[in-house]
């Protein structure tokens, strides 16, 4: 394997202008290089057999070229008419005028790109291209599948293609394989060193499909069995198992002033069931919002409290923290089991003592934001950690807390739904529990989207429910503004709405230039009842829990995603009163206008879900980055759904025969560091 872990430069000649772009793509290494598939593929066609729209290789010799001038200042358009012996076609480069220097009549070039028609005419807008040579041109040979490659600036498609060239016959066959060959035979998997081979090379369309799909199975199957490795590596420590007889089910349960619904007795059951076992638990706990995580939560900390151990709840913002605080204390009081809050900026001597007592082992629960990470935040016996909104904290960062105890139990909490298509993707590694039910007595709110037309009756509906008991939040977005100009704006905007509108009520402002305490200073009012309508500009977080607010209006609601509307709408809907949302809004696109209508549809946070990646797509929706999944090869985690379902269906009936050292080393040749952070 060393042999495919050597430097490009190392393994054959390279050209020395080449080595810098070469790193600029990350190729540094044989199996880089191997691993680099064409983003895509073209065919040679003659001018004579084109049709519009269809992407195509070229082959031609420039006739004439020149820069032309544009209505627009900045863009400058280079016309290169080229001529295959079949036809003509005119070759478009924007804002590249240096080349008409270099298409001298005669010079024979190969491009590929997107072709048009248009005013009796062919167009192509080149996406590749590079310099051939007469032979290319007159060749009368069937024209192979030609690989384009992701590029960058310094490196051609040729160059890349010459290396690819050297490199397979040489390493191919050098990459282990870990697939059974049982498991391949009962597939019918192209072998993996003749994939590589075609994926890079095809012969024919038919041999191409066959090869990525090889490819795509096993790198699904190597990550699936990595999965299961992890797990299985921890699965025979009993550091953290505790017993939960009835006693201790009942001294949990009896904090809760209120029955649990089905769907969180199931979860309840899941978690008891991981914490007794060898092992640690990798527990992702999704529930729309509203639907009782936090006293899920709770009761698997109280189980771990109960058991000698220390829980630590890691939470996003200032905020949301006390509002976990808040909610603990409450279901809590007059209790031995202590409860403190970390954040940053307190107070040295206060912070010094909290640190005291969870060194000692006096603090059992204690809630905070990244103030929690720091390097002397240590733990007498850390056995849990929360981490509410877990997508909002990066994978270092949700190591770090987990680094605070020997690998304690791991309870990650979201109220952003994942699609149940992508739940085996990101978290594979993951037992995923889903509260799908929300508690008795709540009724689904009743969304509006309300044009500028008609926002007066709108503000009559929301005067009348204030007016009855109801309270109200009005969020603001605000865009690409300055620090001077959203705190100017948030005040205006509040004044507004108490001068213009509801000049009876009491408004309240929260905006992003205001410090936690200010923020939670005017949280504390509105949960009161000493505010009657909260202004903000700045999301108000998730966790946010005032039972009396039953109003929410939007405004401009086109400039925020589908999950964050959605999300926003959670923060109403949690009495017992019927609430109302209200989307401001008169959206000019057309992404804009199925998002508001998706949300109007439906309160079901898994079909916004759904709804959402259709819209945005994989890579947006999942924040790749944060969740810390590999960058995949030659799968696509979107398109490739049926693969991965296959694969991890195969890595549970084969994984335990694959050995430990070869899955070890399959993963590090081919992820690096990059799978060693996944589910963290």
């Amino acid at each position: 394997m060393q042999e495919l872990l050597q430097p490009i430069s190392a393994a054959f000649p390279v050209s020395r202008r080449l080595l810098e772009p070469l790193a600029r793509l990350k190729l540094l290494r044989v199996i880089d290089l191997l691993n680099h598939f064409p983003r895509g593929y073209s065919q040679r066609a003659s001018v004579k057999d084109l049709k519009a729209g269809m992407h195509a290789c070229l082959v031609a010799k420039v006739v004439s070229a020149s820069n032309k001038a544009t209505k627009k200042r900045r863009l400058k358009l280079t016309e290169v008419l080229l001529d295959d012996g079949s036809g003509l076609i005119k070759a478009v480069f924007f804002n590249q005028p240096w080349l008409v220097s270099r298409f001298a009549p005669d010079t024979v070039l190969r491009l590929s790109g997107l072709v048009d028609y248009n005013y009796g005419e062919w167009s192509i807008k080149p996406a590749n291209w590079e310099f051939a040579d007469q032979a290319e041109l007159t060749s009368t040979q069937a024209a192979p599948l030609i690989a384009e490659y992701p590029l960058v600036e310094g490196i051609g498609n040729d160059d890349l293609s010459g290396l690819v060239a050297l490199a397979l016959p040489r390493f191919a066959p050098l990459v282990p394989d870990l697939l059974p060959e049982e498991l391949s035979r009962r597939l019918r998997l192209m072998p993996q060193a003749e994939a590589y081979t075609q994926a890079h090379t095809p012969a024919d369309g038919k041999r191409l499909q066959a090869a990525l799909l090889s490819l795509k199975y096993r790198e699904f199957f190597l990550l699936q069995v990595g999965l299961r490795l992890r797990r299985r590596s921890e699965a025979a420590d009993e550091t953290l198992k505790i017993s939960v007889d009835e006693d201790l089910r009942q001294r949990a349960l009896k904090y809760f002033p209120f029955e649990m619904t089905g769907a969180q007795r199931r979860v309840c059951q899941d978690i008891e069931k991981d914490l007794t076992h060898a092992g640690r638990m990798h527990r992702l706990l999704q529930g729309d919002v509203g639907s009782g995580k936090t006293a899920v939560a709770l009761y698997a900390s109280l189980l771990m409290v109960g058991s000698g151990f220390q829980c630590a709840w890691l939470a996003p913002t200032e905020v949301l923290a006390r509002q976990h605080l808040a909610s603990l204390t409450r279901y809590l009081a007059g209790t031995r089991v202590k409860i403190g809050l970390l954040l940053g900026g307190m107070a040295r001597a206060t912070r010094s003592v909290l640190l005291g007592e969870l060194e000692s082992g006096k603090m059992h629960i204690v809630i905070g934001t990244h103030a929690l990470l720091e390097d002397d935040v240590q733990f007498a016996r850390l056995g849990l950690c929360v981490i509410d909104e877990q997508h909002k904290f990066g994978v270092n960062q949700r190591a770090q807390i987990r680094r605070k105890g020997q690998r304690p139990h791991l309870l990650a909490m979201s109220a952003t739904p994942i699609p149940r298509t992508l739940s085996m993707t990101l978290y594979g590694g993951l037992d995923v529990s889903i509260i799908d039910e929300l508690p008795p007595g709540r009724m689904p709110v009743r969304t509006e989207w309300v044009h500028r037309s008609r926002e007066q009756a709108a503000y009559e509906k929301i005067r009348r429910e204030i007016a009855g008991g109801g309270r109200a939040y009005f969020i603001y977005p605000l865009v690409n503004e300055s620090e001077n100009v959203e705190a100017k704006s948030a005040i205006e905007f509040a004044e507004r709405l108490k001068n213009e509108h509801f000049p009876e009520f009491r408004v309240g402002l929260v905006h992003g230039q205001m410090s936690g305490e200010q923020k939670e200073d005017v949280m504390a009012r509105f949960r009161a009842g000493e505010i009657d309508i909260l202004a903000a500009t700045v999301v108000v977080e998730v966790g946010v829990d005032v039972p009396e607010a039953n109003v929410m209006v939007i405004e401009n609601a086109e400039r925020f995603g589908l999950a964050q509307l959605h999300q926003l709408r959670g923060r109403v809907g949690r009495g017992q009163r019927q609430s109302f949302l209200y989307l401001f809004g008169d959206p000019r696109t057309e992404d804009a206008i199925k998002r508001l209508n998706a949300l109007c549809a439906t309160n079901d946070g898994f079909k916004i879900a759904e709804e959402d990646l259709k819209m945005r797509g994989f890579g947006d929706f999942a924040g790749t980055r944060q969740s810390g999944v590999p960058k995949l090869h030659a799968g696509d985690f979107e398109k490739d759904l049926d693969a991965l379902a296959q694969a991890r269906k195969d890595a549970a009936l084969f994984g335990a025969v694959i050995s430990e050292e070869n899955v070890r080393d399959c993963l590090e040749l081919h992820f690096g560091r990059e799978f060693r952070l996944m589910d963290v």
